[in-house]
């Protein structure tokens, strides 16, 4: 006899207590991998063992990136570049979409790398492609494959490399420290050893030489705090390089719409717009604006420095502060506004009196200034564009009262040039933004067109269905209500016996034929159906009664004291009890039928077990007056509430229905 799982024990915590998410292990099979998952599961995990773990998957990681961008990088770029270049002679139009296939399959295995550390990111599924011609151009409309294509050729070699150089510079750095006293003594004295230095920055005194034996000491304490802190440091590279996969490789909100629904997202995954995929993914713009805000701060301090005069500390900050306005214009339009035109004043203050340069907005204000300007504008409301554009001209207007280079007519030439390129682009912006809620309205208007399509179909599928059951079953069951309702009238001399069963015939046929026209009227989308109380599992008793009265041995096992239950659980036990002894009537003709309702705990537990029936073949054979839906059915309703259902053969040749069903 099958017995059902003990589902009364809560579930077990799970201990990791690390801030990334656990791999995906695989699953154990036999007997004893339920007992296994749960003492892994329980098992306490000791900080080592965490540390060891995540040393070794950010390694996997890590370590291979570099090489793999030093492949994906030059073949992408040389397949793009060439197929450019040959567009004019179409070849390039049939070179193109094999650029964008190896480009996705670059992605995918970057997705992969990233679901074997832990992350749970889909892999992105294709566009559903035609015959011929259409078959290899589909890519080209694949709003996915572009992303993939700039990521992999753009944005990944320089994240790689710099995880991979900072990961291999301080494991060396440490190895280096650590292994000093074998090899320090070979390298030729350079006016210093390191601790040399270090003494005398920290005491303020001039650099004296203290000795081959304090270097190496010094060597070893550093290199032991760089090998003892580098799991945190490839950690913290492994977390880089995964938020910048999932930024730009995700596939849950850049590939569809934002008005599409969750089961619509996993069957059309990669179906929409290359605009509506760019604009609705927030990462990307976190991708970009990180990118451009480093490239900013290398190329604004220095640019600011040697060719405007500002002092080195001040060039910093001004070049930080146009990248940061950049990065807090993804999320917070505001405090982006406000910072960026904070550094555009700073800027035009501290370079206002230096001559031979152009004013008032230097060239890298200017191009932060146009980054903001479309950020702000694809991420947020119009009225912040505005106001964005209206303060940085007016900051324009006021700075052409401060000393100039080149006089007023450079200066006024350099706020009008400033101004409308910024106006220009946040008029692409704006129109970009038309074009894609156009799109999006578009594809939301066509999928309710879809869904309303649906229900008439499905509306109209119902009719057919209560017609058919109007016309087939609930004829049969008024011919049986007439038929065993006349049988006293028709056959006079029936015993009492006989006329009790004709009763409850016609009983059952009129209840049931009240039970068809109630479903009928549902199926056909009535409003007005009568709602008649459903049954409980208070009326299991009146069933088996009924049961009996077919003349069939029904044992019965009910609890003394009402059994408070939900009403769907409630009803849910009721069919359960209902179908079993339906098939146990139909499939097991004469065999003794046991039905037990008991309470354990916060569960119900249901079962229905019958015997060896009377034409002595198994109990759980076929028959032809059932097609297998029953026990289909049940096992929906039961896991639909968290229960479990178990049906199948018994050891001495009868058939078995367990269901488990929470109380609460």
């Amino acid at each position: 006899m099958n017995h059902s799982p003990d589902l009364t024990s809560p579930t077990p915590t799970d201990t990791y207590a690390v801030e990334v998410p656990r791999p995906a292990e695989p699953p154990q099979n036999g007997p004893n991998a339920q007992a296994a998952d749960s003492q892994a599961a329980t098992a306490p995990r000791s900080w080592w063992a965490r540390l060891w773990r995540n040393l070794g998957r950010d390694s996997v990681l890590v370590a291979p990136s570099l090489l793999i961008s030093l492949i994906a990088f030059p073949v992408l770029i040389t397949l793009f570049s060439v197929s450019i270049a040959t567009v004019i002679v179409w070849v390039g139009v049939l070179l193109l979409p094999l650029t964008l296939t190896v480009a996705r399959a670059f992605g995918n295995f970057s997705r992969a790398r990233a679901r074997a550390w832990g992350v749970p990111i889909a892999e992105a599924a294709p566009r559903p492609r035609g015959r011929g011609l259409r078959w290899w151009l589909a890519p080209l409309s694949d709003a996915r494959a572009w992303l993939d294509l700039l990521f992999e050729a753009v944005f990944a070699l320089p994240i790689r490399l710099f995880t991979f150089s900072v990961s291999l510079a301080w494991v060396a750095g440490g190895l280096g420290g650590i292994t000093h006293f074998f090899w320090g003594a070979f390298v030729p004295d350079g006016g210093g050893n390191t601790v040399d230095w270090v003494v005398a920055w920290v005491t303020n005194s001039p650099v004296t030489d203290l000795g081959f034996a304090a270097e190496a000491t010094f060597q070893f304490i550093v290199g032991i705090i760089l090998l003892l802190t580098f799991p945190f440091i490839l950690h913290a590279m492994a977390l880089l390089e995964i938020v910048s996969i999932r930024a730009a490789l995700s596939t849950d909100g850049a590939a569809v719409s934002a008005q599409a629904t969750r089961s619509e997202r996993s069957a059309h995954p990669a179906q929409s717009s290359a605009l509506s995929a760019i604009a609705g993914s927030q990462g990307w713009f976190w991708l970009i604006a990180a990118f451009v805000g480093v490239v900013l701060v290398a190329v604004a301090w220095p640019v600011t420095t040697v060719l405007y005069g500002v002092p080195t500390v001040f060039a910093m900050v001004l070049a930080c502060s146009l990248s940061a306005a950049l990065l807090l214009a993804v999320r917070w339009p505001i405090p982006a506004i406000g910072l960026g035109l904070v550094a555009q004043l700073a800027s035009i203050l501290l370079t206002a009196d230096v001559s031979g340069a152009v004013r008032p907005f230097t060239v890298t204000s200017l191009l932060a200034l146009v980054f903001l300007h479309l950020i702000i504008g694809l991420r947020h409301r119009w009225i912040h564009l505005v106001a964005l554009w209206s303060g940085s001209a007016l900051i324009g207007v006021l700075a052409l009262v401060l000393p100039h280079a080149g006089q007023l007519p450079g200066a006024l030439s350099n706020v009008i040039t400033t101004a409308a390129v910024a106006a220009g682009a946040g008029v692409i912006v704006v129109i970009g933004n038309l074009l894609v809620k156009g799109r999006r309205q578009l594809e939301s208007e066509r999928e309710l067109s879809a869904a309303e399509l649906a229900k008439r179909q499905e509306l109209e599928e119902r009719n057919r269905i209560a017609q058919e059951l109007h016309d087939v079953v609930a004829h049969s069951m008024s011919v049986i209500s007439v038929q065993a309702t006349t049988a006293k009238y028709r056959l006079p001399g029936l015993d009492e016996r006989s006329l009790g069963e004709f009763d409850s015939m016609a009983g059952s046929a009129r209840q049931a034929l009240a039970e068809m026209r109630g479903l009928l009227a549902i199926l056909r989308g009535g409003r007005d159906a009568d709602l008649a109380p459903q049954p409980t599992v208070d009326d299991i008793p009146a069933l088996v009664d009924v049961t009996r009265g077919s003349g069939a041995v029904v044992d019965l096992d009910f609890p003394a004291e009402p059994v408070a239950l939900p009403p769907t659980t409630s009803l849910t036990a009721f069919r359960v009890v209902q179908e079993s002894l339906s098939n146990a009537l139909r499939h097991a003709v004469g065999a003794p039928v046991t039905v037990t309702v008991t309470a354990i705990g916060p569960r119900l537990e249901i079962s229905v077990l019958n015997g060896l029936p009377d034409g002595g073949t198994d109990a759980g054979g076929h028959s032809h007056l059932g097609g297998g839906f029953g026990i289909k059915g049940m096992r929906e309703r039961v896991e639909a509430l968290g229960g479990s259902l178990q049906v199948g053969p018994t050891q001495h040749r009868g058939f078995e229905v367990r269901a488990s069903l929470p109380m609460e």
